[in-house]
């Protein structure tokens, strides 16, 4: 099984390679979508048309290399491209984290999102409606917190930077029950949150993975 992985920028993408090889997936092929987190909120603000057209000509490379899977390692990407539609349209096989918001959003009722900026925000909050339109969502964009990791700056750092401190108290006063990693950089700072608070993390690269062998 060869998989594709698809992120926005290449840092995301090589933190996607990463972790389907820890799962012992090891025959892929990568590219990212832009060269920088602004690239990437630029491209996902433009027409559909222009999105397709992109994703299009990176699905024929992907054929051309004989890729059985593509794993589309970005939340906000994901929500600003219909992937489904691609799928059916070109035969290929996907795989992107709104597919697991959307199983996620029936089993809560309050739930905050952390996301890269307001287009994956909007896409993540339209699957949970879509799912559970009871859902309660808690939405916070950090697109300066993705540029320090894309620097590769300590996570620590980054957590006393921009007071996380601060931040899982707010969540906790609005008796969120779970926070949902809403960006593919953020398992960067997973630990940094967890030791903040008890409230559940979820990380849907997780499920992700084992959504290729359901494939």
């Amino acid at each position: 099984m060869k998989i594709a992985v698809m992120a926005g920028t290449p840092i995301d993408t090589e933190m996607g390679e990463d972790m389907l090889k820890e799962n012992e997936f090891l025959d892929l092929i990568s590219f990212p979508i832009s060269e920088n987190p602004i690239e990437q909120t630029i491209f996902q603000t433009s027409t559909n048309d222009f999105k397709e057209k992109v994703i299009n000509e990176k699905i024929d490379f992907m054929k051309k290399n004989d890729s059985d899977i593509l794993f589309v390692y970005c939340n906000s990407l994901s929500g600003v491209v219909d992937f489904e539609k691609i799928s059916r349209e070109r035969g290929v096989k996907i795989i992107t984290p709104l597919q697991i918001y959307f199983e996620l959003a029936k089993e809560y009722r309050k739930i905050a999102v952390i996301s890269a900026n307001a287009q994956g925000l909007s896409g993540i909050e339209n699957v949970f409606f879509k799912s559970n339109p009871e859902i309660n969502v808690v939405g916070l964009t950090f697109l300066e917190v993705v540029k320090e990791i894309e620097k590769g700056i300590l996570p620590e750092k980054i957590s006393q930077k921009f007071n996380f401190d601060g931040l899982v108290k707010y969540l906790e006063t609005l008796n969120v029950e779970a926070i949902v990693l809403g960006c593919t950089h953020f398992p960067y700072i997973i630990d940094e949150i967890r030791k903040r608070t008890n409230i559940k993390i979820i990380n849907p690269a997780d499920k992700m993975v084992s959504k290729i062998l359901e494939k």
